[in-house]
C-alpha cells in the first residue's frame, strides 16, 4: 500500500505543481507587461518592476492554487484512467475509500500550504513590495486622490470624520484632516495636520496643525489657531490604517478581525468584512473541495474520449466555483445571511457534488 500511496500522490502532486507553475508564469508575464507601461515615470525602473512583480507571486499563488489543484488533479487522475493504470491500482487493492483517504491526505498538505500563503508569505511579500515602492517614491507612501475616509467615535475625542491623504508603509500619516462633529452632527471644528506619528496606546502626535473653530450661531466669529503639535487620541492604529489601503480580499484574517472590531466600535456596518473573514478562514479548505471534484474522473471510462475534454470540464468547474463564491458573497450582504453560512455554502455545495458523483461512479459505473 505504501508503493501505491507514493505513486498516486506523486503523480497528482506533480501535475498540480506543473499547472501551478504554468499559471504563475502566465500571470508573471501579464503583470510585467502592465508594469512596464510605467517605465520612465519617477520611481519606476526595470529592476524595481521585476522585483515588485516577483514579490506579488505569493499572492498570485494563493489565488490560483485551488484552480490548479482541480485542473492538475483532473488531468492526473483522468490520464491514469485512460492508460488503465488506475484500473491496475484498483486490482492491486486500492478501494474507493482508500483512494479518497489518500487524496484527503494530500488535501491536508495543500490546506496548510494555502493557510501559510494567505496568512504569512503573501502579506509579508506585499508589505515588502510596498516599502520598496515607497522608498523609490522618496517616502511618499500610498497616496489616493480623495484620501481615506474614516469615522472615529470615542468618549475622549467625540464624533469625528477623518480624511487621510497618504499613509506610508511605516504607518506615518500625511495631510490629515479631522472634522469634529457636535451632538447635532454639525461640523464644529476642523483640524489640518501636515503629518502624524503614532505614539502608542491609541495616541497620535500631529505636527504643523491648523485648527479652525467654526461658529455654530449667527454672528459668531471664526477662530483659527496654529500649533506646532497636538496629541490626538483615537481608536485608529497603524495596523487598522494599513489594511484600509487593501481590498478585503487581500487582507489577512487577523487584519480583517482588527478592522471589524474597529467598525463595530464606531457603530458601522461590518457585514462585508465579516463575510470576507469567514471566506478567508474557509478558503484553504477549497483544496479539499477541488480534489473531491477531481476524484470521480479517475473512475470514468476515458478511452472513448481524450483527457483534454476532462481537463476542460475541470476548468469550467473551477470557474463556476469562483463565480458562485462571488455571487453568494453579494447575496449574503443583500439578504443579511449569516456570514459563516454565506462563506461555507459554495464549498458545501461543490464538495457535496463531488462526493455524490464519486459515489454514483463507484456504485453504478
Amino acid at each position: 500500500m505504501r508503493t501505491v500511496r507514493r505513486f498516486l500522490l506523486l503523480h497528482v502532486l506533480s501535475a498540480i505543481g506543473l499547472v501551478t507553475f504554468a499559471f504563475l508564469a502566465l500571470l508573471f508575464f501579464i503583470d510585467m507587461l502592465n508594469d512596464l507601461s510605467e517605465l520612465g515615470k519617477p520611481g519606476f525602473s526595470l529592476s524595481g518592476t521585476l522585483l515588485h512583480v516577483t514579490l506579488s507571486l505569493p499572492a498570485r499563488a494563493y489565488e490560483v492554487l485551488p484552480i490548479a489543484v482541480l485542473v492538475g488533479g483532473v488531468y492526473a487522475l483522468a490520464s491514469l484512467a485512460a492508460s488503465s493504470e488506475f484500473t491496475i491500482l484498483r486490482i492491486s487493492g486500492l478501494s474507493p475509500r482508500a483512494a479518497l483517504g489518500l487524496l484527503l491526505q494530500l488535501a491536508a498538505v495543500l490546506v496548510l500550504t494555502l493557510f501559510l500563503l494567505g496568512e504569512w508569505l503573501a502579506p509579508a511579500a506585499g508589505q515588502l513590495a510596498a516599502r520598496l515602492r515607497s522608498s523609490d517614491d522618496a517616502g511618499i507612501g500610498t497616496r489616493l486622490a480623495s484620501g481615506v475616509w474614516l469615522r472615529n467615535d470615542s468618549r475622549s475625542s467625540g464624533n469625528q470624520t477623518v480624511n487621510i491623504r497618504a499613509i506610508s508603509p511605516q504607518g506615518e500619516l500625511s495631510d490629515v484632516r479631522i472634522y469634529v462633529l457636535n451632538s447635532q452632527a454639525q461640523v464644529s471644528a476642523e483640524l489640518h495636520a501636515a503629518r502624524g506619528e503614532y505614539q502608542g496606546d491609541g495616541a497620535w502626535m500631529l505636527y504643523d496643525v491648523t485648527r479652525t473653530d467654526l461658529p455654530l450661531q449667527t454672528g459668531g466669529a471664526l477662530r483659527v489657531t496654529r500649533l506646532a503639535s497636538e496629541r490626538w487620541q483615537t481608536s485608529l492604529s497603524p495596523s487598522v490604517l494599513g489594511v484600509l489601503l487593501l481590498s478585503p480580499e487581500k487582507m489577512s484574517a487577523l487584519d480583517l478581525w482588527r478592522y471589524i472590531e474597529h467598525l463595530r466600535a464606531n457603530h458601522q456596518a461590518a457585514e462585508r468584512y465579516e463575510i470576507q473573514l469567514w471566506k478567508k478562514l474557509f478558503y484553504p479548505f477549497s483544496a479539499v473541495v477541488m480534489l473531491l471534484l477531481a476524484l470521480p474522473f479517475a473512475y470514468l471510462h476515458t478511452r472513448s474520449k481524450g483527457v483534454s475534454g476532462k481537463v476542460l470540464v475541470g476548468i469550467v468547474l473551477g470557474i463556476a466555483f469562483i463565480l458562485l463564491n462571488t455571487l453568494f458573497s453579494s447575496l449574503g450582504i443583500l439578504g443579511t445571511w449569516p456570514p459563516a453560512l454565506t462563506a461555507a455554502l459554495p464549498m458545501l455545495l461543490f464538495g457535496g457534488l463531488g462526493l455524490v458523483v464519486f459515489a454514483w461512479q463507484v456504485r453504478f459505473r
